[in-house]
């Protein structure tokens, strides 16, 4: 044998050695990896590509690691690489869908899950990962179809009967949702999305304490998960404990219910003011800033000047807010600033509890306006503003009642029933009880761009407002108009979970429901009060 024919033969010899030296790196590396030793199983696997680039399951392991870690772009790439050599196993594909799943892709975690069940029907954890896609797409019930699949193929699938739970959940069936995320909570005790959302639903469900405990577990295993924190947050603030509810409040700008806000000026801790300009800046919904901007008086009494950033609707209402110089629409540039501060930040700052929360009225309705819907209402009978919808938005479920629960209040000899409903609901107006009458306001009700103008100006001219928890209910506390508000058994946490007035606005009465979906008691309640008010001889309160 020649030198030609020895190198050649000593070439083939040596590559079932480097084979043979990559399979004993991978189960090296697998041992790591399912030892939960990322970094070290990250490791491995990486040397072995150093020697085979193309080396589909290091790749593939490799991003399962990393994704695991919370580096999901990087997962996307590598699986993708390993499918892109061999497509053909589901497992990849699967793990492609969580990882883009994680990267926030939901349409292509779905591609990608499907692919998985196209190569393998039976892949329990392929439908466990497009429940999760379908979830965080609110299609729930689909989600839920999908968990089911996941777990009739493999009943022990702790994330099945975790993301079961999350579509129940959202789907308000809380009594299913409990038992789902206790089942998911028993296979794995480990898996903070169970406890987060176990912790939502004890929550909705009115078991605070135990919200509390579910939710610290999530934390505990998962210091930085933005959602238990926040969920802590309304937690604490229905239960009246506002000193940790402020604090965890602030995880709001990592949860993803509100966009984070970066500036170039810091962000104000409560220090003197003096000389200088503070921006406020609204947040969240029409109803929570004219909620919040209730604090603008008290930054204002700390020394400086306070220009408001207003939702565009809101800013005529605002223009004669208590304690701001200037308000300007959210979204348009601002004027040089000092400091700024976020409206729901505000609380925490002056350190607010249930007993000591800005005092009201604090906003004051147009003089002409007043006059004006003064002249259009008359001043005959019991004058009652009425709203039965708040938003179509998730956090509105449960809140609304139907329009048709007003009727008692309608019965009520010398009550007149007038519309301040907006947008959606206005629809239910066509369907009404028999006997019912409720009068409507015209299309030039705040018709124009500015939002609750009208509305202030009605209230001022009103006998009572009655309203579900929506936006209504904000205007009438902060104008200092009576108003009673129909909440529901949970309500949103500005209300505490006790009493019935609100910690925020003294003129205002709160109903609230004794059992889960009982709207029929709080308006057969509301309906007796008024009648009482009215036998009593309570005079009517026109004008501002």
């Amino acid at each position: 044998m020649n030198r030609k024919e020895r190198r050649a033969q000593g070439k083939k010899a040596a590559v079932p050695a480097a084979l043979a030296r990559d399979g004993g790196l991978l189960a090296e590396a697998l041992q790591f990896h399912r030892a939960g030793q990322l970094i070290e199983a990250e490791q491995l696997y990486r040397q072995i590509l150093e020697t085979q680039p193309d080396h589909p399951e290091a790749l593939h392991l490799l991003g399962v690691a990393v994704l695991q870690r919370g580096s999901a772009e990087e997962a996307v790439s590598l699986i993708g690489k390993a499918i892109a050599i061999d497509g053909a196993k589901a497992v990849y594909h699967n793990h492609l869908g969580a990882a883009l799943h994680r990267s926030g892709r939901m349409e292509d975690s779905l591609k990608a899950c499907r692919t998985a069940l196209a190569l393998d029907p039976n892949h329990a954890d392929a439908y466990a990962n497009l429940s999760l896609a379908l979830n965080e797409m609110e299609r729930f019930d689909e989600g839920l179809q999908a968990s089911d699949m996941a777990i009739g193929l493999n009943p022990s699938l702790a994330a099945a009967h975790c993301s079961r739970g999350a579509a129940l959940h959202s789907l308000g069936r809380y009594e299913e949702a409990l038992a789902a995320l206790l089942h998911s909570a028993a296979l794995d005790p480990h898996h903070p999305d169970t406890h987060h959302y176990l912790g939502a639903t004890l929550h909705r469900l009115g078991q605070l304490e135990a919200s509390i405990v579910a939710f610290q577990r999530a934390v505990a295993l998962k210091p930085d998960y933005p959602q238990p924190h926040f969920g802590l947050a309304v937690s604490h603030l229905l239960l009246g404990k506002w000193e940790v509810g402020w604090r965890e409040y602030e995880w709001r700008w990592h949860s993803g219910s509100e966009p984070p806000r970066v500036f170039s000026k810091p962000q104000w801790q409560g220090e003197n003011l003096a000389g200088r300009t503070i921006l406020l800046h609204a947040e969240q919904g029409l109803g929570d800033t004219i909620q919040f901007c209730s604090y603008a008086n008290l930054v204002a009494a700390r020394g400086g000047r306070v220009v408001l950033a207003a939702p565009r609707p809101l800013t005529r209402l605002l223009q004669n807010l208590d304690g701001v110089s200037q308000v300007i629409p959210l979204g348009d540039p601002f004027q040089p600033f000092d400091v700024h501060c976020a409206l729901l930040s505000l609380p925490g700052v002056f350190r607010t509890t249930p007993g000591a929360t800005p005092p009201a009225p604090y906003l004051h309705p147009e003089p002409d306006l007043v006059e004006t819907w003064r002249a259009r209402l008359g001043g005959h009978g019991f004058r009652i503003g009425i709203v039965w919808q708040g938003s179509r938005s998730a956090v509105d479920r449960g809140r609304s009642a139907a329009l048709a629960q007003f009727a008692g209040l309608a019965s009520v000899p010398g009550v007149r029933l007038i519309s301040l409903q907006k947008g959606y609901g206005v629809e239910q107006l066509e369907d009404l009880p028999e006997g019912m009458r409720v009068e409507t306001l015209g299309e030039d009700f705040d018709g124009g761009p500015d939002a609750f103008i009208d509305t202030a100006a009605v209230m001022a001219n009103l006998d009572l407002v009655v309203t579900v928890d929506s936006a209504a209910g904000a205007p009438a506390g902060a104008l200092g108009r009576p108003a009673w508000v129909a909440l529901q058994a949970v309500p949103h946490w500005a209300w505490t979970d006790t009493g019935d007035h609100s910690p925020w606005w003294p003129s205002v009465r709160a109903f609230r429901q004794t059992d889960r979906g009982d709207w029929d008691g709080v308006f057969q309640r509301m309906t007796q009060s008024l009648r009482q008010r009215l036998d009593d001889g309570v005079d009517h309160h026109p004008g501002p």
